[in-house]
């Protein structure tokens, strides 16, 4: 029940802001490329916020954090202001931009970039770290503490994290409730510093940076004497009381647009939708898919099988195929996760990449918009149709998979083996969502294609990365490695919530990098 919760937490915490975004967009005239406007404002900060913390802590400006450290308030001071006013100054550098281009002039704006700075936040240091804190949890709670090696005060903070782990499902909602009042502050501080250059007032950034400062130091500080974590919750409720009263008055007067009722909207994506499978299925893309994966699924154990054999009727490769151990599940589940990931991407490449560049280059995408069907339906719906073909074909891989190596050796365990082919799906899904961001951003089927295969591998490369390469789409293929065979499993819940988080920020960016496309 409460691994379930925790679930429902970091579900909410990565969609939230973007549901939020929708709402406010749907009132107010506000583009989508805000929201990553104000994304991009919070990653530039912490590109030089990390590195200027370790260079105090160098300085020893800032000391250990805990309840018995002389220097706490000092520290919980500069740890503020590090904070305060690294934002604050990327925030600044992002206003000056859209001013200079004369964008960003209403307040409505301002809260789309204030929600775009706090969204990205909840979802990384809400969603995926906790992602990340309750697999780790979850491993070590039957474990053997002892043999950690930790120190006192080390295994004492785990101990912690484990009774509170292991205690009211309801804690399972304390992150989500930090990060929603997170993304009030923020929303405010955004407020604040765009007046700065909207009344050509330095006072309000200073009051930002202050503000900001405020919440943080009080919260580290606080932290350390307070035990009861709803309590600490509590006191950040209340710093966060004077900006929900400025975020009230400070709120636009009055609906800008006139939005079309939900109901309409859904009506015409699922038709959009419709529309796609449809042309997948007469251009015989679902066949061909379905058919690959198919192939995979069948070869796989095959290969896994019958290689030594093969390698003992070629002449002079005998004692080549001597060395090779008797195959068993394992190396049929190796060569499975292997056909999957040598080919996937480039299916999905090949498959995306004349999307939305190709209907632009056609132009059938002005004739279908102007049925009229919402922008964002016109992108959402080519991801969601060709997810779909997917999920038919890893089906049909899948069990092909699971039969031919229950013949050839001993059956795959049947949910684990599931279980890794979705999270192999939506490593899938991550490329998809790339190429649907290079078929946006490309002015024909070519330029969207090798944008694709770009971003595709830098993500692929992005596994070697030390400390944070777990969380990359590999993070997930290593994950899946291993279910099905019967012993233990290394989880990796922090990749599944990383690379859901890419998928939806993928596609928020897709969305609003065609709403600015002249069609």
């Amino acid at each position: 029940m409460t691994l379930f919760l925790y679930v429902i937490s970091i579900g909410l915490m990565i969609l939230l802001p973007v549901g939020l975004a929708a709402l406010i967009r749907r009132r107010l005239a506000v583009p989508w490329w805000l929201f990553c406007v104000g994304m991009l404002t919070f990653v530039g900060s912490q590109i030089y916020h990390l590195p200027l913390n370790d260079w105090l802590t160098d300085l020893g400006l800032i000391g250990e954090v805990s309840m018995d450290a002389p220097d706490l308030l000092v520290t919980a001071i500069i740890l503020g202001l590090s904070a305060g006013l690294s934002e604050s100054a990327a925030r600044a550098a992002g206003y000056w931009l859209l001013f200079r281009r004369r964008q960003a002039q209403n307040r409505a704006d301002a809260l789309m970039v204030g929600l775009g700075h706090g969204g990205i936040e909840a979802m990384f240091f809400g969603g995926v770290l906790t992602a990340v804190s309750v697999t780790s949890l979850l491993a070590l709670q039957n474990g053997d503490l002892a043999a950690l090696n930790l120190s006192g005060a080390e295994m004492a903070a785990l101990t912690r994290q484990l009774a509170l782990f292991s205690g009211s499902p309801a804690l399972a909602f304390l992150p989500l409730l930090e990060r929603l009042l997170a993304m009030i502050l923020h929303v405010v501080l955004s407020l604040l510093i765009w007046r700065a250059f909207k009344e050509r007032n330095p006072a309000y950034f200073v009051a930002g940076a202050l503000y900001h400062a405020l919440v943080d130091g009080t919260a580290v500080y606080a932290s350390q004497f307070i035990e009861n974590v709803w309590a600490l919750e509590g006191v950040v409720a209340l710093l966060a009381v004077p900006g929900l009263v400025y975020l009230w008055r400070m709120w636009p007067d009055g609906p800008v647009r006139a939005a079309r009722p939900w109901a309409d909207e859904w009506a015409l994506f699922l038709t959009a939708v419709r529309k796609e499978l449809m042309q997948l299925w007469r251009a015989k893309r679902v066949l061909v898919v379905t058919a690959v994966f198919l192939l995979f699924g069948l070869a796989s154990p095959l290969v896994a099988k019958f290689t030594p054999e093969l390698l003992k009727s070629i002449e002079g490769a005998e004692q080549l195929a001597d060395l090779i151990p008797t195959p068993t599940q394992a190396d049929s589940l190796a060569q499975y996760v292997k056909n999957i990931t040598q080919f996937g991407f480039i299916i999905a490449i090949l498959l995306g990449m004349g999307s939305v560049a190709g209907e632009r280059q056609r132009g059938t995408a002005a004739m279908v918009l102007s049925k009229p069907l919402p922008r964002w339906a016109f992108v959402l719906s080519k991801f969601t149709a060709q997810s779909l073909v997917y999920a038919a074909a890893f089906l049909l891989a899948g069990l092909a998979a699971f039969y031919y190596t229950s013949i050839l050796f001993e059956p795959f365990r049947l949910g684990p083996f599931l279980l890794g082919n979705g999270l192999l799906l939506v490593w899938l899904w991550v490329f998809t969502a790339v190429t649907l961001l290079g078929s946006a951003l490309g002015k024909g089927i070519g330029g969207a294609a090798g944008i694709a295969l770009a971003g595709s591998v830098l993500l692929l490369m992005a596994g070697a990365l030390p400390q944070w390469g777990q969380l990359a789409p590999s993070g997930l293929v290593a994950w899946a490695s291993q279910l099905g065979l019967g012993g233990p499993v290394a989880a990796n819940g922090g990749a599944l919530a990383a690379n859901f988080m890419l998928i939806v920020l993928l596609l928020v960016t897709a969305v609003a990098l065609f709403e600015q496309t002249e069609i």
